[in-house]
């Protein structure tokens, strides 16, 4: 069961493809069920794979929007009702999804709704959520989402991949490193990997890109391609299946250079990927929070996640901290929106979420820095770690030493 958990994880990473869907109900057809203290309950509508290739996945996703649920409600809820959370399984299909998303704006248009979970659930639903004028959260990484004109009423809670880039892109010039060698997944891990190249020649480092399909149980070739370049640095971007055998070329070639494993990396199970002994003399770019003894996990906010996502997840987290965080900010975002909006009008809890202080949303896990022009946050250096890794507890990574 667990290996099959592990292979739902992957898959989930490999989703990319955007599959765009048309049609819904017209834009303000239709008004909210609640408008405010004396309406219904606040209730969310989160798109999730349930069942499916994705079911393992979606159930970690589960925990965590459950999590926020808890944690909102023991906070005195929403207009003074306990929120609910609707569930609605989509079997990881785009077009499930999307059928789904036509389903919920037919009747009348939904408080909130969390339009998928894979990148490519996303993108089909989003267009149709936008066209009926509801409030939409997503983790969803794609830039072209942050477009306040064409989705006015979606906004992000993960961090976009140019911002991961840069992270990668200010420790390498602080290193002094020129030269670049970076070793992905074929096709699934190429959109990130260019857009790292892209970040890095903006300070002036050049990157060569070796991919290694997916279905790999070797990668020495690719690995010893990537050396051959000269590189001043080694990084490891892929998730899922082929890490394993990427790290343990690494490990076989044993090359005499720095190495880093990017987020995309460490968002993978590292303990299943390799023993710990293959992370010598490797940095791993990882966000703050999923990095044990950070700062960032000193934070009432944190503690709160922690607490209420081991509660759910049975008292041991077991995924990366990614699955769980990324669909209990959605939860938090949507439920602080229509808080400080005291409505669910749309343009009311998008503007209450672009003027928001960090203060007025205290227990979003992140950056609370949205605005008119951009509507997902901005995760800065602070956000950001890099540690060598020392083991794996409660799906954090334990620094060595």
């Amino acid at each position: 069961m667990r290996f099959r958990k592990k292979l739902a994880a992957a898959a989930l990473a490999t989703t990319m493809a955007a599959i765009t869907a048309c049609g819904g109900s017209e834009a303000g057809s239709s008004a909210p069920s609640g408008t405010g203290p004396g309406g219904k309950p606040f209730k969310i509508d989160l798109l999730l794979g349930t069942s499916g290739s994705y079911a393992a996945v979606g159930e970690v996703m589960a925990q965590g929007a459950q999590a926020a649920v808890a944690v909102i409600n023991a906070d005195g809820g929403v207009f003074g009702k306990p929120m609910e959370l609707n569930v609605i399984d989509t079997g990881g299909d785009p077009v499930q999804a999307a059928a789904n998303a036509r389903e919920l704006v037919a009747d009348e248009r939904p408080q909130a709704v969390i339009p998928g979970m894979v990148t490519a659930e996303i993108m089909a639903t989003a267009p149709l959520l936008a066209q009926a004028d509801v409030f939409t959260v997503t983790h969803g990484p794609d830039p072209s989402l942050n477009d306040p004109e064409k989705y006015p009423y979606l906004f992000g809670t993960t961090y976009l991949r140019d911002q991961m880039a840069t992270s990668l892109a200010e420790e390498f010039t602080a290193k002094g490193f020129k030269k670049v060698s970076l070793i992905t997944a074929e096709k699934s891990g190429s959109v990130g990997a260019e857009t790292i190249k892209e970040v890095l020649a903006g300070k002036g480092i050049t990157t060569d890109i070796v991919t290694v399909p997916v279905s790999a149980v070797d990668a020495t070739s690719q690995m010893q391609q990537a050396l051959d370049s000269g590189p001043d640095v080694l990084v490891l971007d892929s998730y899922g299946p082929p890490s394993a055998a990427i790290l343990a070329a690494r490990t076989k070639l044993n090359p005499g250079i720095p190495a880093y494993a990017s987020q995309n990396f460490t968002s993978g199970d590292l303990a299943e990927i390799g023993p710990a002994k293959s992370y010598d003399g490797m940095l791993l770019q990882s966000i703050s929070f999923a990095v044990q003894g950070h700062e960032a996990t000193k934070t009432p906010a944190f503690t709160s996640f922690f607490d209420a996502t081991r509660k759910e997840a049975g008292g041991e987290l077991t995924f990366s901290m990614n699955s769980y965080v990324v669909t209990y900010n959605d939860v938090i975002l949507a439920a602080y929106a229509a808080r400080l909006a005291d409505s669910t009008d749309p343009a009311k809890m998008a503007a209450a979420i672009e003027k928001a202080t960090p203060e007025q949303i205290p227990h979003f896990l992140g950056p609370v820095n949205f605005s008119e022009n951009g509507h997902y946050p901005s995760y800065g250096k602070e956000w950001w770690a890099f540690a060598e890794y020392g083991g794996m507890e409660n799906s954090q990574i334990v620094p060595a030493g």
